[in-house]
């Protein structure tokens, strides 16, 4: 605007020395143009106060808060209590920041507790949400069998090598999904203050209705979550017996359903869960189980 108005100035000067006008004539409209510029500035500085009004300070800094933008939310509303300081809406602004200083003191606090204990802080789980579907912990024990595929008079074991043991849990999986799939569930070891990935656990299915569908000679539908909500499988992972034995073991779950439904008809069973992509972090830090892992059983709790 400035530049606009200066622009107009020089164009008359240069036409009132071409055309013959009186100095006095531009003088005054130099003068009219100064009183212009100057209410122009005064009508910016009027919507500048209008925009800056207690309800748009406070909304200003809702709305950064709502944008997880703490620092500016915090400024506005400080701008907004020194300049309004007896408004409703610098009320407000105090209840907020009160509240996000609460907060941010409980984060500090959390932190400090995280620093100091480690993964003693850490809350074991027995049933975890993942996804689409809901596993829940009946068992999270060691031996030297793991036993599965149940079908009445017989039943499937591996047993553990000389030296080791099996990492054993049963599981009951629920879903709405009629084709879920599972989470992975991993066994880890603490080792100079992380966790180190000993292996990840397969799915056996617990039980069938008989030898027949076992085989695979007919559907089981307690076995298929088209047809059943809720199915029991049996987990294992063999691991060193020294490990289990001499240090803290973590018995995980990832939130992220990687696990899948294969057939496979001359198989016995032909029916399986094998993981696919599931990525498990070779090494886990305690920030790790804010978000994507799930703590379940720490066996030798006083090796931590």
């Amino acid at each position: 605007m400035k530049r606009f108005i200066f622009i107009i100035v020089v164009a008359l000067f240069i036409t009132s020395c071409n055309n013959g006008v009186k100095k006095s004539e531009y003088d005054k409209l130099k003068t009219e143009l100064a009183e212009c510029n100057a209410e122009l500035t005064e009508c910016k500085k009027t919507v500048e106060e209008l925009q800056n009004t207690p309800q748009v300070r406070l909304s200003k800094g809702q709305q950064f808060l709502s944008e997880n933008n703490i620092t500016n939310a915090k400024k506005e509303f400080n701008d907004l209590i020194a300049k309004f300081g007896e408004s409703d809406e610098a009320q407000k602004a105090k209840s907020i920041l009160a509240d996000i200083e609460k907060k941010e003191k409980e984060r500090k606090e959390a932190e400090e507790r995280k620093r100091t204990l480690g993964f003693k802080i850490l809350k074991e789980s027995s049933s975890v949400n993942t996804g689409d579907v809901t596993i829940k912990f009946n068992s999270v024990t060691t031996g030297q069998q793991w036993v599965f595929d149940n079908y009445g008079s017989e039943w499937r074991y591996r047993s553990a090598e000389r030296g080791d043991k099996y990492v054993l849990s049963r599981v009951a999986i629920s879903s709405e999904n009629k084709d879920p799939n599972l989470p992975p569930v991993a066994v880890y070891n603490i080792e100079s203050g992380t966790l180190k990935l000993l292996g990840t656990m397969d799915y056996e299915f617990a039980r069938w209705k008989d030898y027949g569908t076992y085989l695979g000679n007919y559907t089981d539908y307690g076995n298929d979550f088209a047809h059943t909500r809720t199915i029991s499988f049996s987990l294992g992972l063999s691991v060193s017996n020294d490990i289990l034995t001499n240090k803290a073991v973590f018995v995980v779950v990832k939130k992220e359903n990687c696990f899948y439904r294969q057939y496979e008809r001359f198989e016995n069973p032909p029916v399986s869960y094998r993981s696919s992509g599931c990525n498990m972090k070779s090494s886990l830090t305690v920030d790790d189980f804010d978000n994507d892992y799930v703590l379940v059983k720490i066996f030798n709790k006083n090796k931590l």
